[in-house]
Parts: C-alpha cells; structure tokens; sequence
C-alpha cells in the first residue's frame, strides 16, 4: 500500500473523531445550558439527539438527571462525555434562545465549530432582566395574591410588596452564600414571617397571615412540581422522583421558617 495513501486514511479518520468529539461536546454543552435554566428532562434529552443526528451521528445515548448530563457513542471506539451541573434556575429567554440555536444547529451540515460555540457562550452570558424590575414584579404579583386570599387592605397590599421583595432578596443573598435551596428558603421564609409578626404588634396589619402567605408565593417550588409530573409521564423516573424529593425538601425548608416564628409567637400570646 502506498505510504501516502495510508497517511491521507489516517488523517482523515483523526479528523473526523475530531469532528465527532466537537459534535457531542457541543450537544453536551447545550444539555448543561437548558437544565441550568429550567427546561425538562425529556426537552434536554430531545435538543441533544437533535444536535448529534443532524451531523449523522445516529449512535449517540444521553443519560440526564438535574445534576448531570451525560452524552455516549455506543460503538466500541465511542467517546463519552459528562458534566455535573449544580447550579439550576429557570429563565424562558434563555431556553427560547437555545432552541433557536438546535434548530439552526440542526438545519446545517457542517457547522463552524467555534462559531458555535462562541454563540453558546455568548447565550450563557446574556443578561437577565434588571434586578430592580425583578423584585418589582415578585412584591406585586405577591401583593396581587394576598389580595386574592382576603388580605384587600392597603396596608397588608404595600407592605406584602415591601416583605416580598425583601424575602426574595434575603434568598438570593443566601443562595451565593450556600447554594443549598433549601437552607436558603428556611432562612428567607423565616425572615418573612418575623417582618410579619412585627407589623401585627405594632398594629400596622391585623393580621400577618395573609402578608405571610403572599411572600412565601415566590419561594414555593410550583415549576419543580409541574417538571416532575412531565418526566414521571414521559418515563424518565429517576429525574422526575428527584424533583418531586427536592420540591417537598423546599415546601418543608418553607414550611420550617414559618412554623417556628409563630409557634415561638403563639407561646408569648400572639394571635392570628
């Protein structure tokens, strides 16, 4: 066999594992970029097929859960690749702009590795909405519910906004601090309702029931519950019971910071 022959085989066959290992390094990248941000498990899993398929990569698996991804070639000389993810939060724009980018992804043979990489980046990097107009619409939309539960006196409508706001920033605050969800739902759950109780006995509200329960509002894990029932449905069980036992693990951290302030006030003579 002639020499450069086997020299040009080679080199081709390195180029195109290259190509392959860019692929899935880019689908697994988009798997850790979609759960970080809130999209469920069977989406994730959908996204990434999508990407290796599309570059004719029919033999690719994925294995996701909340905190991993994991992309694989079944062939015997298959890569495998995996990423821990331990950060998660929602935000829609950012799923929206990665579909956008699968399907443009998809729709090209050949793409420009870096370029798309550079793009993921550059979606990793976007901007939330400012933190001013965040809280803002977490104190209304908590105030707006207190409301809807009885509580329609001004006074429990500005100051549930006001308690709110402080609450989630309270969470957030601690979020940098451990991480941990739950510890960080005790803490601001507990705040909340020791602002509550305080406004009761100075007579500034009634009550502080209906102020505590449209604080907490933000803090409740109502996505968790509803992503937990779409993967228990669509048959990814392990994803779906760890976000069942991570929602109760919050409603439990929530359920703890309220009970211990009112329990502690109830003993010194409080009442609702």
């Amino acid at each position: 066999m002639d020499t450069s022959t086997t020299d040009s085989r080679f080199a081709s066959e390195a180029e195109e594992k290259e190509y392959k290992k860019n692929i899935l390094k880019i689908a697994l990248f988009v798997g850790e970029l979609m759960i970080k941000n809130g999209a469920e498990t069977s989406r994730v899993e959908d996204s990434v097929l999508r990407i290796c398929r599309s570059q004719g990569f029919y033999h690719a698996n994925v294995f996701t859960t909340p905190t991993v991804v994991i992309i694989s070639d079944e062939k015997f000389d298959g890569f495998c690749f995996m990423k821990t993810i331990d950060k998660r939060g929602i935000n829609l724009n950012k799923i929206s702009m990665l579909n956008n980018f699968s399907r443009e992804f998809c729709s090209v043979k050949n793409p420009d590795i870096d370029k798309s990489i550079a793009e993921l980046y550059e979606i990793d990097r976007a901007k939330p909405y400012p933190l001013w107009f965040f809280y803002s619409c977490t104190g209304l939309a908590s105030a707006c519910f207190a409301c809807l539960l009885g509580g329609n006196q001004f006074q429990n409508f500005i100051f549930t906004f006001i308690v709110a706001i402080i609450g989630d920033i309270i969470y957030d605050q601690t979020m940098k601090i451990s991480s941990i969800s739950a510890f960080s739902c005790v803490v601001a759950s507990f705040v909340i309702t020791i602002l509550g109780v305080v406004l009761t006995e100075l007579h500034i509200i009634n009550t502080p029931t209906m102020l505590i329960v449209g604080s907490i509002m933000p803090l409740l894990p109502g996505v968790a519950v509803i992503k937990s029932i779409r993967d228990l449905i669509s048959g990814n069980l392990i994803s779906g019971i760890s976000r069942v036992f991570e929602a109760f693990m919050i409603l439990l951290s929530i359920a703890s910071g309220v009970g211990v302030v009112l329990d502690l006030w109830f003993k010194l003579g409080g009442v609702l």
